[in-house]
């Protein structure tokens, strides 16, 4: 994503708390907890599925659409809340996809 601060993933490592899921983000200066819902991690790819395996899978997906909401000031007391429709709203591209998820070219 453009013109977002250079974010990227931290300790600890993507877990499951109940429901949702939690990843940590950083800038370098301050880190960020991002609470991706059960929605949003069932809606990041076919056939829905929440679990911490497609959590970790999206981790930099989710980590984009969370760099997008911290410029966008939509952070709440070092939190970010990823949604279902921030999932729906944002297009998954094949950077997003891990590298052996994705189809070979010409597919």
């Amino acid at each position: 994503m453009i013109d977002h601060p250079e974010i990227t993933l931290c300790e600890p490592a993507p877990f499951l708390y109940y429901e949702n899921g939690q990843i940590a983000v950083t800038d370098g200066s301050q880190v960020w907890l991002v609470i991706v819902t059960c929605e949003a991690i069932r809606a990041v790819a076919s056939p829905p599925e929440m679990s911490l395996r497609r959590l970790a899978l999206y981790a930099e997906f989710f980590t984009d659409l969370a760099a997008a909401a911290i410029s966008r000031g939509e952070n709440i007391g070092g939190k970010v809340l990823i949604s279902e429709s921030d999932v729906l709203s944002t297009k998954v591209t094949q950077r997003h996809v891990p590298q052996r998820l994705q189809r070979p070219p010409g597919y």
